[in-house]
């Protein structure tokens, strides 16, 4: 008796099976095939370099293809919704890890500087923010994180150049 294959319940049931062909890449003059372009994405989980391998074209080409198909372009964008789902569903379960603190603190700054956090003001978001950079040559650039650089308010404020040196105390 054969196996069966198990089939992801995240991708659709409907796909149309990709051909097997004998080249190792698509000919110019074979036209792309929506329902193949389809299952290549599906295949893919939404990534069209990976999908273009699949179909052995150029990400270029299945890219432009997927532009100018709404239908193609809608299933792009819902392989990539069912991605950020699974993986919402992974840092949930990091963030209710009793058993794993490091793994819980790990995740709360994780979800704390990420776009989802910063409709409430954490992370880089509405409130500014104070940014450090490393200009890597000894040299610290502190600004807002908006771009604004800090300027002195006063005529006796001043700013301070050159080597940061730690108190001993």
């Amino acid at each position: 008796m054969g196996e069966v294959a198990r089939i992801d319940p995240r991708i659709p049931l409907d796909l149309q099976p990709l051909p097997t062909m004998p080249y190792s890449q698509r000919p110019v003059e074979l036209p792309l095939d929506v329902e193949e372009c389809r299952t290549a994405i599906w295949y893919a989980r939404g990534n069209i370099t990976q999908a273009a391998g699949i179909l052995k074209v150029s990400s270029s080409r299945l890219r432009n293809f997927v532009a100018k198909s709404d239908y193609l372009s809608r299933e792009v964008s819902e392989a990539a919704e069912q991605l950020l789902d699974r993986a919402e569903t992974i840092v949930a379960e990091a963030l209710d890890d009793e058993d794993d603190k490091s793994r819980q603190d790990q995740m709360a700054k994780f979800v704390l500087s990420s776009s989802m956090a910063k409709r409430r003001g954490w992370g880089s978001g509405s409130n500014p923010s104070v940014s450090i950079k490393n200009q890597g040559s000894g040299t610290l650039v502190v600004g807002w994180a908006d771009g604004t650089k800090f300027e002195p308010k006063q005529e006796n404020e001043t700013v301070i150049e050159g080597e940061y040196k730690r108190d001993a105390g």
